[in-house]
């Protein structure tokens, strides 16, 4: 499935070159993790591919959220944590997945409850490229556990 993908990418990048200055950076599967209105967090996951040259995304502005935070995780001691970074390295033409066991955009503060399938524009700013404004739909992640079980409906 990656390799599919990351073939796709190469194709994509090689055909844009001519629009280098506006096509630095790819963005696709752009989502943000629904969470119960009570709760005042939530995280933001995409691939983020540097197309022309070694970039970095050094941090995101998102709308309606009082503070969007770069965070990684990592496990220390047995123990799963959450720790800020600086930057999230992008190689040139390699896709950089932000998902749920690794680096993620965290929100914290949101002016409003996410709806599923609402649309949430943030606004990327790399080292290089040019600031770039992505829309993060609004979707309902379960844990894996609750993915078996649904999944597990399906098949009569």
């Amino acid at each position: 499935m990656f390799k599919r993908v990351f073939g796709f990418f190469l194709l994509l990048g090689s055909g844009l070159a001519s629009f280098s200055a506006m096509a630095d950076i790819e963005v696709s599967d752009a989502k943000v993790r629904a969470m119960p209105p009570s709760v005042p967090n939530t995280a933001g996951y995409l691939v983020i591919t540097s197309t022309e040259r070694d970039d970095a995304l050094l941090g995101a502005q998102c709308e309606g959220v009082k503070t969007t935070e770069l965070h990684t995780l990592l496990e220390e001691g047995g123990l799963m944590k959450m720790r800020p970074v600086e930057a999230i390295e992008l190689k040139a033409g390699q896709p950089v997945a932000l998902t749920q066991g690794g680096y993620h955009l965290m929100m914290m503060g949101l002016a409003n409850p996410l709806n599923e399938g609402q649309e949430l524009s943030c606004e990327l700013r790399f080292r290089q490229a040019q600031p770039l404004t992505v829309l993060l739909t609004v979707s309902k992640m379960g844990t894996e556990q609750e993915d078996a079980h649904h999944h597990h409906h399906h098949h009569h």
